[in-house]
């Protein structure tokens, strides 16, 4: 049982959020986080998630579940001042995180996990559209390593990997996902 803070800052990341490593499955928040700093996580812990019983047959607020929070000051019991009659509008995309053992970039369109070691880049991706026909391209400077066409998988994620032939430069590996018209979705490199 416990609260997690993102303090004293999220990386200069635009999103957060959960996952269960075990069967890969999460909910990513995406948005400006420098309008909305403030994250808390909460659960009942370990135990809740043992011996679940059917909820309707036995009411208990200690069920087993994660509560995600977000403000806009840095922490829970850190107040932030508004103006008389002011507002505040924090546009943000939830997104489940289906077959994603990680998130390494995200926006309001795709959820990424891009890692690349000195002989393959290892892909999995989320598409928030996932009827939308999209194209992935993966390249190394000059060399494409993938590109192909494909419809995403909102039951359990997409996963690519591709051979880096050997004798590269060392580049940054570059990912762009357009729709099957053109229109890019996400473009990122590794870090």
């Amino acid at each position: 049982m416990g609260i997690a803070y993102a303090a004293p800052d999220m990386q200069g990341g635009n999103f957060w959020g959960v996952i269960n490593h075990d069967n890969e499955e999460g909910i990513i928040r995406i948005a400006d986080n420098t309008v909305t700093p403030g994250l808390k996580m909460w659960t009942w812990g370990f135990p809740s998630f043992t011996n679940e019983t059917d909820a309707r047959k036995d009411p208990n607020e200690a069920r087993p579940y994660v509560e995600l929070w977000a403000g806009v000051s840095d922490e829970f019991f850190h107040s932030a001042d508004f103006p008389a009659l002011g507002e505040v509008s924090i546009p943000e995309t939830y997104s489940p995180s289906v077959g994603m053992s990680n998130v390494t970039h995200a926006n309001e369109n795709i959820l990424v996990n891009l890692s690349a070691g000195a002989a393959a880049v290892n892909l999995q991706f989320f598409s928030v559209e996932p009827a939308t026909p999209l194209r992935v391209t993966l390249k190394r400077g000059d060399t494409v390593l993938f590109n192909d066409g494909m419809k995403a998988d909102p039951k359990n994620g997409n996963r690519i990997s591709a051979t880096i032939p050997a004798g590269g430069s060392g580049e940054q590996v570059q990912l762009t996902i357009r729709t099957a018209e053109g229109r890019e979705l996400i473009a990122v490199e590794t870090k």
